[in-house]
């Protein structure tokens, strides 16, 4: 991809913070179990502007966006401050995203986005959820409406800090990640007519399927791994998420067993329909 002008990335940092921000004050309704934050759907914006501007637009764009969306979305329903907006929000965004953009520069495959998207939100999930444990039990003010779930967290254990940042951590990616993988292939071939007439764009190869396929297996092996570790062992017991966040921890884990498991099974299986799709087409 050519460098793009001054003008450009200047426009396009700009347009990505924008759409990203609506994007967050629209789903900011969609709430985490852990009281902080919300079920975040707009990351195909970044990850699309990674392709139009590279690194830099898609990781300063999204942390503006995640700041500028935070302050006018989440803040008003008490699901986060401008403090922590800024202390993990930001980070978080900035660096997930930059990692993501330039990877997809580098090899700029399909198949590789698989693995690149699996990367970028682990990496930066887990600034975010690291930022958000660490915020809620050293720095955080008490007369906050959050001083008991902060002042508990204070007083807990290091492997219940761990299970927090765990919880957030596999909430955050185990829901983004399907948005991604299923989400912005069809965004980018619907609007492929304008983005080849892009001159800056980075292009996303379709590899043969002895290279796309085991990467796929790859992907799809780790999320059935997470799967069976989110249903199957005694994870709750291990890092009793109840004692903080209370309520029905079994029924959220249940659900992101589910949402993995269908997740790891389509991805294993999408590269084989494809091709043999494609393959039978060209029969025809």
């Amino acid at each position: 991809m050519k460098n793009i002008p001054p003008t450009y990335f200047i426009s396009l940092t700009a347009l990505c913070a924008a759409l990203y921000a609506i994007s967050i004050i629209l789903t900011a309704y969609l709430p985490t179990p852990w009281i902080v934050g919300h079920l975040r759907l707009g990351i195909i914006i970044p990850a699309l502007f990674a392709l139009l501007g590279g690194p830099w637009v898609a990781g300063i764009g999204a942390a503006i966006g995640s700041f500028l969306g935070d302050i006018f979305g989440l803040v008003p329903l008490g699901r986060t401050d401008p403090v922590l907006a800024l202390f993990a929000g930001v980070p978080a965004n900035f660096v997930g995203f930059f990692i993501f953009g330039f990877l997809i520069r580098k090899y700029g495959s399909w198949g590789s986005f698989l693995l690149i998207s699996f990367l970028a939100l682990l990496i930066g999930n887990f600034i975010a959820a690291f930022n958000v444990v660490v915020y809620l039990g050293f720095m955080f003010p008490l007369n906050h409406p959050w001083a008991t779930f902060s002042g508990a967290l204070l007083g807990a254990s290091f492997n219940l800090k761990i299970g927090l940042i765990l919880g957030f951590l596999l909430f955050w990616l185990l829901t983004m990640l399907p948005v991604m993988l299923f989400v912005f292939p069809p965004l980018v071939r619907a609007l492929s007519p304008i983005l080849k007439k892009y001159p800056y764009t980075s292009k996303l190869v379709l590899e043969e399927p002895r290279i796309i396929v085991p990467k796929g297996f790859i992907l799809g092996i780790i999320l059935l791994a997470l799967a069976y570790v989110l249903y199957f062992t005694p994870i709750v017991n291990i890092i009793p998420f109840e004692t903080i966040i209370g309520g029905d921890v079994k029924f959220g884990l249940t659900y992101l067993f589910f949402l993995t498991f269908i997740t790891g099974i389509i991805v294993i299986f999408l590269p084989f329909l494809i091709f043999t799709l494609k393959y039978l087409g060209k029969k025809k």
